[in-house]
């Protein structure tokens, strides 16, 4: 790596100059740090912070840890009963005893057993007498370090919805309607935009289009435009879509066009943000085949400003406003970050040492803000809005991929970024030393992640598409430890061996729960599965 500017810069995520973080993990499942050194004497597992120098090995905070074997243990429970007593065995009539205590809620992670075969029971913890237990259920604790697949398991019939919709290219929560509720906007393989009721699954609307007559055509830049949602105090809520020439606005509650607009090239990512501080939003398009920037009246579709790009942009436009600046950020894939104003001009760009390949994110710790792009190798790290290169994680033998999310998991200030990487990796990076706290295998499928506390521990989980059977994996936000697997049953496709990758989006729901959404792994149809009450926090991005 090298500086863009003549003197050395203080760094965040490690210090250029010096080393490299490195994350890895072994052929059995250890996971370890290295430093990759560039110059100097680096001790491995060190922070390296501004005007830091290394820490001695009695103060060194592993990048990450090799995590112990954990049963998480779910039960459908009673109505009005939050706590029970929950026992695991070595036997299936209970008289070597291994585990007894009560617990709040309705399901709870054993730590600290001994791999073997063990079974588990619960009866309500209220009843002093008469205590009714559960049938026994047998679950198997192996040695790696995850949580035992037989008591982590969602069946298919979980509580939720579905509705046939075919594959499901992107999906998105949009408040379409007035009263509340959390509604869906999909977009399918084949490039058709429909929406569904968030809390029935029930379609509201669908729309196809062709340029030429009528049938339904698609391409695979034809159906990477993700529905933007645009809010209006008078006219309601504009869902906007890509169209072969152009864009079109549909009223949110029925599909109706509204207008359309046409432009250069095929539209293939969009965002919709106030950039000149008037209140109101813009759209702002991103094609290809031209690369074009476009800025559009969301109410009207006349184009305000555009603007010709000097080649393909990695993922959707990023809106921010830093240092009293507003525009949008765009990962250029040939190594450059770039942040445009309201009339698609350069303000500031970046140059990185090698090919973007996420959108930008912009995130927090504590009062400052910076950006996160991922590259081919590395996590990079820069300043807003000058757009300065601090620092960097690199990935050995993997590249970052798909979208970085960021939540303060912990509650403590400052977020966490989630990164997914083409290996299949899921890794969560904190942004208050930069190291990586913990990360796993299993994101094949994965273009993004979520956030929910699905464990109940006061800590947001991550979430993710599974591959083959499964539909979504939670990974604890303490330690990555699985808290959750969610199945599916008849034949799944495995996205993951044929490139294709899932998201799912998490809601809040009336009544305090709330909605893990997506499309579902055989491509059959949309899926949302529901979440416990407490679930759903509003994270700090």
């Amino acid at each position: 790596m090298t500086h863009r500017t003549k003197k050395p810069r203080r760094l965040f995520f490690s210090a250029l100059a010096l080393a490299s973080l490195i994350f890895a993990v072994d052929g059995g499942g250890a996971v370890h740090a290295r430093q990759k050194k560039s110059g100097g004497k680096v001790k491995p597992g060190a922070k390296l912070l501004p005007n830091a120098t290394p820490t001695p090995d009695s103060a060194q905070k592993p990048v990450a840890t090799q995590l112990p074997p954990s049963i998480l243990v779910r039960w459908q429970g009673k109505p009005g009963v939050n706590r029970y007593r929950l026992q695991l065995a070595t036997d299936e009539k209970f008289e070597d005893i291994v585990f007894d205590q009560a617990v709040e809620g309705r399901q709870y992670v054993v730590k600290e057993l001994p791999p073997g075969n063990y079974f588990w029971r619960v009866a309500p913890a209220a009843a002093e007498t008469s205590i009714t237990y559960s049938q026994p259920e047998r679950v198997t604790l192996g040695n790696e370090a995850k949580v035992a697949e037989g008591s982590v398991v969602l069946p298919a019939d979980a509580t939720g919805w579905r509705v046939a919709t075919g594959e499901v290219a992107k999906v998105a929560p949009a408040n379409l309607r007035p009263g509340g509720v959390v509604d869906f906007v999909g977009l399918g393989a084949d490039g058709r935009v429909f929406a569904v009721d968030g809390a029935s699954g029930i379609s509201l609307w669908t729309s196809r289009y062709n340029a030429a007559a009528g049938a339904q055509t698609a391409s695979p830049t034809a159906v990477s435009f993700e529905p933007l949602v645009v809010g209006d105090p008078l006219r309601g809520t504009y869902v906007i879509v890509a169209t072969q020439g152009g864009v079109r606005a549909l009223l949110g509650d029925t599909g109706r066009e509204t207008w359309r607009a046409s432009l250069e090239g095929t539209a293939v990512s969009g965002v919709a943000a106030d950039l000149d501080g008037d209140g109101k939003q813009e759209l702002v398009v991103v094609t290809e085949g031209p690369e074009m920037f476009y800025v559009i009246n969301p109410l009207s579709g006349r184009v305000q400003a555009s603007q010709k790009l000097s080649g393909e942009v990695a993922g959707p436009p990023y809106a921010f406003e830093a240092g009293g600046k507003r525009g949008v950020v765009l990962g250029m894939k040939q190594g450059r970050v770039e942040f445009r104003g309201a009339d698609g001009q350069v303000v500031a760009e970046a140059k990185i040492d090698e090919d973007v390949t996420t959108a930008p994110l912009v995130t927090h710790r504590g009062e400052m803000s910076f950006m996160a792009v991922g590259g081919n190798s590395a996590l990079w790290a820069l300043s807003v809005p000058d757009l300065k290169v601090l620092g960097a994680i690199r990935a050995e033998d993997d590249s970052v991929r798909g979208t970085l999310a960021s939540a303060d998991v912990d509650g403590d200030g400052s977020a966490e970024i989630v990164m997914v990487t083409k290996r299949g990796r899921v890794a969560l990076v904190s942004t208050d030393d930069g190291t990586v706290r913990w990360f796993a295998e299993g994101a094949g499928a994965a273009a993004s992640a979520a956030f929910a506390d699905v464990n109940g521990d006061g800590v947001l989980d991550v979430i993710v598409p599974g591959a083959g059977n499964t539909f979504a994996l939670a990974f604890s936000g303490r330690d990555g430890s699985l808290v959750m697997r969610v199945e599916e049953s008849g034949k799944a496709v495995n996205q993951s061996a044929g490139g294709r990758t899932r998201s799912l989006v998490v809601t809040p729901a009336l009544g305090g729960g709330g909605w893990l959404v997506g499309g579902d792994p055989a491509g059959t149809g949309l899926r949302a599965v529901e979440l416990p009450k407490g679930s759903v926090k509003t994270a700090a991005k």
